[in-house]
């Protein structure tokens, strides 16, 4: 009796707290609203054209860039855990470079003004709409917890020391350098990720995972270029590219912003996605690959950004930079109206 007595107070406080009685409901949900409605999967199991491991290339060539490109999209995560994609490599015994690059281009003006003449690819403001991120990870698949085509995991491992102190310890062979600024495989949005593993065991299977941080806002379908290579990310850029640093990392793979017309590949090659690339990417990316030695005005990031709109303008359309209504109207160039001033962000 007296336990009842004593249930009954509880509830007349409750009340009175509350300016009434407090009714308590049950609600039944699993939080999927909360999460966009993109038809692209959010975790992704990637293969060979052929149905097998990715087998790593040699790149000596941009055509051989070209013709060994991995195209694909990934949908936003579906849960409060990570999406991305996966996939197997067989070690060679030889450094094997992985070379993942998101839609579409960073550049240094989503973040601050670039004051100086002399920094011409930043002349304009970037659009931030169109720009994804993904963080490349490698090591070996033994060391792997994510569930292949389910959850997406890591290569950390928990240690627990002589004190009883659990310590997490990452036994992944990429990221292999550190540091908040040099740091290739966790470059931001739109930027390129690249890692060189070192040494790889002959015969021993690696896995190599590309975790989604971002998808553009203008549609939530995270495009992008994959390239797995013999020897090292560094090498094959300068062969490649005759160049290194000053962003010309981004010139490697071109055509990864692929229109989301609903089949997110993979495609092999870039023969296979040419006519899927979004119209005017490509010509928007070879003038930001521009070599720095090149200082025409005409040949400015500015100048390509004010064409652009004076285009679509003259045929009647309107920029459209979050929200892509009409492809032709499609801008890759931020509003210059919302650059910031010099040392500001």
């Amino acid at each position: 009796m007296m336990a009842s007595n004593l249930k009954m107070s509880r509830l007349a406080l409750l009340g009175a707290l509350g300016g009434g009685w407090l009714v308590l409901t049950a609600c039944n949900t699993n939080g999927d609203r909360f999460f966009p409605e993109v038809d692209v999967p959010d975790v992704i199991i990637l293969t060979s054209e052929d149905g097998g491991d990715i087998v790593p290339v040699d790149i000596t060539s941009a055509d051989d860039v070209k013709a060994n490109t991995i195209y694909a999209e990934v949908g936003p995560a579906r849960t409060t855990g990570y999406g991305g994609v996966t996939f197997d490599i067989v070690g060679t015994g030889d450094p094997i470079c992985v070379w993942v690059d998101p839609e579409i281009v960073f550049w240094n003006e989503a973040i601050a003004s670039r004051p100086s003449e002399d920094d011409k690819k930043y002349a304009y403001p970037d659009n931030v709409f169109d720009d994804g991120d993904i963080d490349l990870f490698v090591g070996l698949s033994v060391y792997y917890t994510g569930s292949p085509g389910e959850t997406i995991g890591d290569f950390v491992v928990q240690y627990e020391d002589s004190l009883g102190n659990v310590v997490p310890v990452s036994l992944a062979d990429c990221p292999n350098r550190f540091g908040p600024i040099d740091d290739p495989v966790s470059g931001g949005r739109g930027a390129v990720d690249w890692c060189t593993v070192p040494t790889t065991q002959v015969g021993v299977s690696y896995t190599v995972l590309l975790r989604t941080w971002s998808t553009p806002l203008d549609d939530d379908r995270l495009a992008f270029g994959l390239l797995v290579a013999n020897g090292s990310c560094e090498s094959m850029q300068t062969t490649v590219l005759g160049a290194s640093g000053d962003n010309v990392e981004e010139c490697l793979i071109t055509g990864e912003a692929i229109t989301p017309d609903g089949d997110p590949g993979p495609f092999y090659g870039f023969n296979e996605v040419r006519d899927r690339v979004w119209e005017h990417s490509i010509d928007f990316e070879e003038q930001f690959c521009l070599l720095p030695s090149v200082t025409d005005r005409s040949v400015r990031m500015s100048v390509f950004c004010e064409d652009e709109l004076d285009r679509i303008q003259e045929a009647g359309g309107q920029c459209e930079r979050e929200v892509i209504t009409d492809p032709e109207n499609r801008c890759f160039c931020g509003d210059p109206n919302k650059s910031p001033s010099p040392g500001g962000s």
